[in-house]
This record gives C-alpha cells, sequence and structure tokens, in this order.
C-alpha cells in the first residue's frame, strides 16, 4: 500500500508540475517569430523579454547606442571598479515547429577585456526565476574578439534540434573582480534558414518612367523545404520565372526542392528621377527566409544621368593599416563597386596602388584610375613615405567621364604657405579632377571635382584643423572657378550640421557652407543615418556643390550602401569601416551653357520675354552660316534652322509654341552658345 501511496502522491506531482510549466508558458506569452531591434526599449525591457541577475548588482539594460538605434547593453564595471555579476537577458518564450530550418541571427559588440558571453537554448525554462535550474545548451556562436569595440553579426545558429517543443534563447554574461568586459546585442532574429541564394545583391539598373529597365537574375535552391515558398517584389520592382512574364510576387512547392530556380528581376517605374532601394522577401509556411535579395534601380534614363560614388577604403591595399587580408578586402571592393555601377567613383585612404589597378581593371575595359602623387608627410610620390601613405584617387568610366587635368588645391602654395598643408592632415590637399562629361547625342557638361579627406579624430585640435581646411579650400575654389560646377566629396571626417566634437554647436565647414556651397548629405535630411560603421547618427562621408550643379542633384538620390553588410561576411573587419555613398545628377538638356560658352568670347542676346517670335541681336558679331536650335526643358528638339546672319537683329517665327522656358544654342565655327528664353 506504501508503496501504491508513493506512486500516486509521485503522478500527482509530475501532473501539477506538467500543469503549472503549461500555465507558466502561456502566462509569459509564446511567440512564433522573433524579429527584436529593441526599438521599444527605453527605461524597460521590451514585453516578454527579461532580465535575471543571479550574481551581481549590475544588470541587462537598455542603451540608445545599438546596431541601429536602441539596443540593450551590460557591463560588469560600475562605480570606478570591477564586479563579480552573472547576468541574463532571456527571450520570449518560442514555438518554432512551422520552420524547417529554423536559425538564430543577431550583432553584438564588445569592449574592454572580459568574458566573452554565451549563447543558450532551453527547452524547459519555466519562463521565470532563476535560470540555472533548468537545463541550457550552449550553442556555438562566432562572436567579436575581445575589446574590439566593433559590431559583428552572428548568424545561421542553428536552432532546429529545439524547434518541436517550446524553447527560450538566453545570453548569459559573466565577469570577474578582474575583468568586466562591456558587451551590447541588438538585431536578434529567428529566420527560415532553408534557401541559399548565388547571389543577395542586384543592380536592375535604370529606366525612364514609364518604360522598363533590362534586369538581371538570380538563382535560388529550396533545401527540404515541404510546403510554399513564396517570393514578394515590391513596387516597381518585378519578378519572372521565364523573362516574359513579370509579377508581384512568385511561388514554388517542394517538387522544385534541391534544384536550383532562376529568378528575373526588372523594375518598371512610373515616377521620374527616383531612386529604389528594396528587397525581394520570401516566406515558408508564413515564416520569414533569412535568404533575402536586396535590390537597387532608379528610374533616370543612364544617357542623362551622372552617378558619384564615394567610399573611404580603410587604409586600402595596406595590410597592418587595415589589419585585414588585403586580397579578400581587394575581391569585396571590386564586388561593391560594380553593384554600385557609376561614372565616378571618388576613393580615400587608398595606399596600395597596384590593388587599386587591380580593382579598374575588373570593373571593365572602360574604366581608368587616376591617383595623388601627395599624401600626409609627403608632397610628391618621390618621397620615401608617399608608398605607405592614405592617398587619394579616382577611377571613372571613360564612357562618361573624360579627364581634362588632375592636380592638389593648395600644394603649389607650399612651402610658401604652410597652412594648407598642415590643416589637411599634413599634406593630404584635396585632390582636383577637372571632368568632362559625355552625355546623350554628343551632349556634355564640364565639372571640377574636389576629392577630400579632412584631418581625422574628435578633439579640438583636430575640429580647428578641420575648419582651416574648409577656409582656405573655400576660398581657393571660388576664386579658381567662379560660377562653375563644382562638387566637394570624400571623408569630411565631421558633420555638416553641428559637429562630432563636443562643444561645437557649428560644423568646421560652415564658411565652406555660408560661402558658395550647398550640403547635400545634411543630417537633418537622413536622421538616425551614418557612413561610419556601428554608430548612430554619424554622417561624416558627405557631398557639397555649387548652387549650379545643385540644381542637377536628383532630390533625394543621396543614399548611403549600408547593403553590403548583408552579403559581404563581416563587412567592417574584412572590407572598410566606412560605407560607400551615392548620388545622381540629372541634365534635362543635352549641352550645357558653361560648356557652350567656353569656346568663344563672342555674345549674343535674345529678347526676353516674347511671344512665337524669336528675337536674336548679335551686334553684327556672326559672320557666317549659323545652326539656331531651340529646346524644351525635357531636352527635346523643338525647332532648329540653319540661317546666314544679316545685321544686327534676325527674327525667327517659330509656330505653336506653347508658354514657358526654352533654350536656344548658337553653333557655327567660331560661335558656340546657349542662352534662355522665355515665352509668355
Amino acid at each position: 500500500m506504501v508503496f501504491f501511496y508513493l506512486c500516486a502522491m509521485f503522478k500527482m506531482r509530475f501532473v501539477l508540475l506538467t500543469i503549472f510549466l503549461f500555465f507558466s508558458q502561456i502566462s509569459k506569452g509564446q511567440i512564433t517569430q522573433l524579429n527584436e531591434d529593441f526599438s521599444t526599449c527605453s527605461g524597460f525591457l521590451p514585453v516578454l523579454w527579461q532580465q535575471y541577475s543571479v550574481t551581481g548588482t549590475d544588470s541587462w539594460k537598455c542603451t540608445a547606442t545599438g546596431y541601429t538605434d536602441n539596443g540593450v547593453y551590460m557591463n560588469g564595471y560600475s562605480g570606478g571598479m570591477n564586479h563579480v555579476n552573472e547576468d541574463w537577458l532571456i527571450s520570449p518564450s518560442l514555438d518554432l515547429n512551422t520552420y524547417s530550418a529554423p536559425h538564430l541571427f543577431f550583432f553584438s559588440r564588445t569592449k574592454f577585456n572580459g568574458n566573452a558571453i554565451e549563447v543558450l537554448v532551453s527547452n524547459n525554462y519555466i519562463g521565470s526565476g532563476n535560470p540555472n535550474i533548468a537545463n541550457w545548451t550552449a550553442l556555438t556562436v562566432a562572436l567579436p574578439t575581445v575589446n574590439s569595440d566593433t559590431w559583428t553579426l552572428s548568424e545561421n545558429i542553428n536552432l532546429t534540434p529545439f524547434k518541436n517543443q517550446p524553447c527560450y534563447v538566453a545570453f548569459k554574461y559573466t565577469s570577474t573582480a578582474q575583468d568586466a568586459a562591456l558587451w551590447r546585442i541588438d538585431n536578434v532574429h529567428i529566420a527560415e534558414n532553408a534557401l541559399t541564394l548565388n547571389k543577395k545583391f542586384i543592380n536592375v539598373g535604370q529606366a525612364a518612367a514609364g518604360f522598363a529597365s533590362a534586369g538581371n537574375s538570380y538563382q535560388f535552391t529550396m533545401n527540404g523545404i515541404q510546403g510554399t515558398l513564396t517570393l514578394n517584389a515590391p513596387g516597381p520592382f518585378k519578378i519572372s520565372k521565364d523573362n516574359v512574364s513579370f509579377s508581384s510576387q512568385l511561388s514554388y512547392n517542394n517538387t522544385a526542392s534541391g534544384i536550383p530556380q532562376t529568378v528575373y528581376v526588372k523594375i518598371y517605374p512610373t515616377i521620374a528621377n527616383k531612386v529604389y532601394r528594396d528587397v525581394i522577401q520570401c516566406t515558408y509556411n508564413g515564416n520569414p527566409v533569412k535568404a533575402t535579395l536586396h535590390l537597387l534601380g532608379t528610374s533616370m534614363p543612364d544617357d542623362r544621368t551622372l552617378k558619384v560614388a564615394n567610399w573611404n577604403m580603410r587604409w586600402f591595399g595596406d595590410p597592418s593599416g587595415c589589419n585585414c587580408d588585403t586580397s579578400l578586402a581587394k575581391s569585396n571592393a571590386t564586388t561593391i563597386l560594380k553593384d554600385l555601377n557609376a561614372d565616378i567613383y571618388c576613393i580615400q585612404e587608398l595606399v596600395n596602388i597596384n590593388q587599386l589597378a587591380w580593382v579598374t581593371a575588373a570593373l571593365g575595359p572602360n574604366y581608368q584610375y587616376i591617383v595623388s602623387p601627395f599624401c600626409s608627410g609627403a608632397t610628391n610620390a618621390a618621397s620615401g613615405l608617399y608608398p605607405s601613405g592614405q592617398k587619394l584617387a579616382f577611377i571613372y568610366n571613360t564612357l562618361k567621364i573624360q579627364s581634362l587635368g588632375t592636380f592638389g588645391l593648395l600644394a603649389s602654395t607650399y612651402p610658401n604657405d604652410t597652412m594648407g598643408y598642415y590643416c589637411f592632415s599634413s599634406g593630404r590637399f584635396p585632390f582636383m579632377m577637372k571632368a568632362k562629361v559625355l552625355l546623350a547625342n554628343g551632349g556634355s557638361d564640364t565639372l571640377i571635382i574636389a576629392n577630400i579627406h579632412g584631418k581625422a579624430a574628435g578633439t579640438q585640435f583636430d575640429y580647428d584643423r578641420r575648419q582651416c581646411g574648409a577656409d582656405k579650400m573655400t576660398d581657393s575654389l571660388n576664386a579658381l572657378f567662379a560660377s562653375q560646377k563644382i562638387m566637394v566629396i570624400g571623408d569630411y571626417n565631421d558633420y555638416l550640421e553641428g559637429s562630432m566634437v563636443a562643444g561645437n554647436i557649428n560644423s568646421p565647414y560652415k564658411y565652406f557652407l555660408d560661402n558658395g556651397f550647398t550640403g547635400i548629405s545634411l543630417p537633418s535630411k537622413y536622421p538616425g543615418q551614418s557612413t561610419y560603421v556601428g554608430s548612430t547618427d554619424h554622417i561624416i562621408d558627405n557631398v557639397a556643390c555649387t548652387p549650379i550643379l545643385y540644381n542637377k542633384y536628383i532630390d533625394s538620390s543621396f543614399f548611403i550602401f549600408t547593403e553590403p553588410l548583408e552579403y559581404i561576411q563581416n563587412f567592417a573587419a574584412s572590407t572598410s569601416d566606412h560605407y560607400p555613398c551615392m548620388s545622381y545628377y540629372s541634365y534635362t538638356f543635352p549641352n550645357s551653357l558653361l560648356d557652350q560658352q567656353t569656346t568663344t568670347d563672342v555674345e549674343f542676346k535674345i529678347q526676353n520675354p516674347s511671344s512665337n517670335q524669336l528675337v536674336l541681336f548679335n551686334n553684327d558679331l556672326l559672320k557666317e552660316q549659323t545652326t539656331l536650335t531651340v529646346y524644351d526643358l525635357s531636352g527635346k528638339i523643338i525647332y532648329t534652322t540653319l540661317f546666314n546672319p544679316n545685321g544686327t537683329k534676325v527674327i525667327f517665327n517659330i509656330p505653336q509654341i506653347s508658354k514657358g522656358l526654352y533654350f536656344v544654342s548658337l553653333n557655327n565655327s567660331q560661335v558656340k552658345g546657349m542662352q534662355k528664353w522665355i515665352v509668355e
């Protein structure tokens, strides 16, 4: 009897324990998808997340310095000393049984010496209380190295063995009285990983509004999926299985499992002059699939658009400076530059010129490069410091750009005037290119490009040198190239609004912006974004230009190319600590006023305003047969004629012309010019 009594009591306790565990799970709330960016983390952890301190008074808390916006952090150092701590950050209860192969992904960052965090999973944690009473399995995770202070993506952490029962994921932090590291975590998510892509980014190209791009393709393979896989393309992108019929959604069943599938992608824009960046999302059984294809496309005709990229490539080609595998960095850089498909790339922190030559050749036979013959500490290429110094460079497509010459701004004043040398990091003068931009129908424009790399670091001393350099550069550019199209682009090492240096409400480039230049990459236009990897609100790679060029800048076309984080493994450590940036410029008529007037001093005047009669005054200076052409604002020729000048006034009757602004060009062997014509 005693035996049966004990058995009955045991069964009763087992049932009660089971009921307790069940209701504990329900009370804590169970979720089927995890995609936590901690954006709601302020004073308290997000709903259903919890922290538990086993030892010590420190605990996991919210931070505004996550990978993107907010995150969470734990630090065993407080009150001026290290402490013994064991603290757990525990996820909500997870039901993963609808996944085929659930995998965990998250970003983390660590600073100072101390233990690595542990990433664990449990199927029998009750949802509250000391986690040590449960069984936890340590997951194999690639974490950032001690004191690296760089955001690192830990990916493809397999949770498949735990999917058939409710589970918890935990981050366990420990510190000692000797060492206490700071750990931050952000963007924790679980995704279906039963899909592989042959590429993770596609630039589908450019198409005018109302037309379709030539497009591109990629392949994917499903691994063990039994249900339905759905691909969703955001507008104006469309996808196709056969490159004939395009739609916004494609579906695949299990008969395609294990067989590579080709997907074709195009852009069908309806709005002119826009940049589109988005992703093709995949779902399986309603769950997000990790394999995501990033897209870039524009509604800008290529032959009327200038595409400009700038990128600090972090000691490119120097293994000690970049602390990286330079062969891998070279390969990654080639992939990124091809993906951007710019007409001209403005490069900073080039060290090894042979590496740049290799990348340029890989871009194709139409690309060439030019490297500055100076750098910090070296005013010419013969200096012993030149090979190991950070140099500036251009890579450009010769089908779109013709170099008319390069030089170092302020370099000619050295050594008589040492301020330009000193303020631009001891000789890293702005590298200037006068470029002829080749456009549709034989049109062209002339552009002055200043590629700069401002003094680095965040002290007041560094701020003062950046300010000094900006002031000297501004005065020199305005003196040399008054009223011309000038672009100043590169690593400014500071903001265009405010400053990274505490105590300065003004940008060190304020004088520059107050005297003829307009900023494109203003932080107020791109809140929360950064050009420096792992930072927030830190736009230090910038573009500014004179008003005559700013008028050609396509509004909101500037973007920070963060996509490589998704498809370049460990981008920050392997490639660069800066993101590339891109901007676009539109030419709505085939020849620019500046370029037309550079070949002659002969002037002509038009009566403005007028009606359908175009009245030309030539002051008896047009002495040979001349071509007159009238363009509308889109660049369309609406009237052209060949005439022989006779007298000081010539009248052209142009029927059926609407009110508005037009451009009139004259062209003969001696005269080349363009003027505005206002029709009322």
